[in-house]
């Protein structure tokens, strides 16, 4: 319709500037149809295209944000939007997945992106936002809360194990109940991790059928056939061990690495993550690593450990101050299985998590150190032998009372809390090992494949 209104006027216009009187006499028309023509602006002065108009709402710009939980707000945008975040916390994205970058790029009309601020409340941090040309700050301050990981619920876990599931022993080795305590505890677990949300759980049958190992996974919706696993003997020292003769509760070796596998899978069950979650309890590993191994030997065509954390005698670290006549309680982190290329970015990773996103300070009394080392003494041996990258967590609590319990009737959960000063004290070691955990986690589900090491394992066929 403009372009045919604009055609007519241009025939008037030759028509009238024809005639000399026309122009002589109207000379205000003929100024007003030059100017209409010479306009950039076809039909009424307009253009059949409204420019566009870019739009950024912020509901807030103070927010308060819970320590070590997901925290959602609002921003609307009619343009993609980047959020920029500086200080203690990680950007959640638009799938709900934690990015550990210091920015993400959100889609046009997406109004709700998230935090998963550190757990050290006190805090603070800013969110710089850009749509177009328009930006607006927001300030964040880090709230106490419960943490979506944390130490007490790991000591309630622990607390449940010893008291409800004890006499958990390898099937192979015990000469009292050929392993039905175990596989009874087993069935349980497996029912827990279910209940949690995990999309698949297996009580697996292997060609032993001794060899329970339960394992949970929570299929990755970009990578999922690379995994990241998560895992602790499940197995504990059944009667005449050496050196102490076994145990019934194993509350140290290792149901306390079961603990921290259960809280870990209590969050990863429940967020999402770019890779395939598993996480898992182990059959057998005071047999020699039986468990693991085998489902090491299992692991499906095409498919890869990213990485695996293992966690075996731990919990009585940071921040326990030991009471007299006991400690130092030092918290071991060893890496192996990668290339030294990627075991220097599992220590920068380490390093990350406990001095800048934790800001743990340890003492003379219970320190925290990480180093490249390889000891098949547990279950992350079954993984970096194949070459797979690994975590290793020991915290045995290093001094003479260690060697009184180790696979012993003293392993129990009232020597733990006496060595830890308490319940809250014992609390406080788990709540370290999860966090410092979780941390590491985010970090290695935010690499592409071709930013950290997994090994493939292909058709021999």
């Amino acid at each position: 319709m403009a372009r045919n209104l604009a055609n007519s006027l241009v025939r008037w216009f030759f028509i009238q500037v024809r005639d000399p009187r026309y122009m002589t006499r109207h000379p205000q028309t003929i100024l007003l149809a030059c100017l209409m023509l010479s306009s950039g602006l076809l039909g009424c002065f307009g253009s059949e295209e409204e420019k566009s108009t870019t739009e950024l709402f912020v509901a807030s710009f103070e927010l308060s944000a819970p320590a070590g939980e997901l925290f959602y707000y609002t921003v609307e945008s009619n343009v993609d939007y980047r959020i920029e975040i500086d200080g203690a916390g990680f950007l959640v994205d638009e799938n709900g997945v934690v990015r550990d970058g210091e920015n993400w790029t959100y889609p046009a009309g997406f109004k709700s992106p998230g935090l998963f601020m550190h757990p050290v409340p006190g805090e603070f941090a800013t969110l710089n936002i850009t749509a177009g040309e328009m930006t607006e700050s927001i300030n964040v301050s880090v709230i106490d809360a419960a943490g979506i990981v944390n130490g007490q619920s790991a000591y309630d876990t622990i607390d449940w194990l010893t008291t409800d599931h004890n006499n958990r022993w390898c099937g192979k080795g015990s000469i009292h109940d050929g392993g039905e305590n175990y596989a009874a505890s087993a069935e349980t677990m497996k029912q827990h991790l279910l209940d949690i949300g995990f999309d698949h759980v297996e009580v697996t049958e292997y060609e032993e059928d001794y060899l329970k190992d339960v394992v949970a996974y929570n299929y990755g919706e970009v990578y999922p056939d690379e995994w990241i696993v998560v895992g602790g003997h499940f197995d504990v020292a059944y009667a005449l061990t050496p050196p102490g003769g076994g145990t019934s509760e194993g509350a140290n070796d290792d149901t306390s690495g079961s603990t921290v596998s259960l809280e870990m899978a209590e969050a990863l069950g429940t967020m999402n993550f770019d890779h395939t979650v598993v996480a898992a309890l182990w059959a057998c590993e005071e047999e020699g690593l039986l468990g693991s191994l085998a489902f090491v030997d299992h692991i499906p065509e095409n498919i890869t450990v990213k990485a695996y954390m293992n966690f075996d005698m731990v919990s009585l670290n940071y921040p326990i101050v030991p009471p007299p006549g006991y400690g130092p309680y030092d918290l071991g982190i060893a890496v192996a299985g990668a290339s030294d290329e990627n075991h220097t970015v599992m220590l920068d990773w380490i390093e990350s998590a406990v001095v800048d996103e934790l800001q743990y300070s340890p003492t003379s009394q219970n320190e925290i150190h990480w180093s490249a080392a390889e000891s098949c003494a547990s279950d992350h041996c079954s993984f970096f032998r194949e070459g797979y990258a690994t975590f290793n967590f020991f915290s045995a609590g290093g001094d003479a009372s260690f060697w009184q319990e180790w696979h012993s009737g003293t392993d129990n959960l009232d020597f733990m809390e006496a060595k830890a000063g308490g319940e809250d004290g014992l609390a406080s070691g788990f709540n370290t090992l999860v966090w410092i955990s979780l941390q590491l986690f985010i970090h290695i589900d935010n690499t592409e494949p071709d930013e950290f090491q997994g090994r493939w394992v292909e058709s021999t066929e």
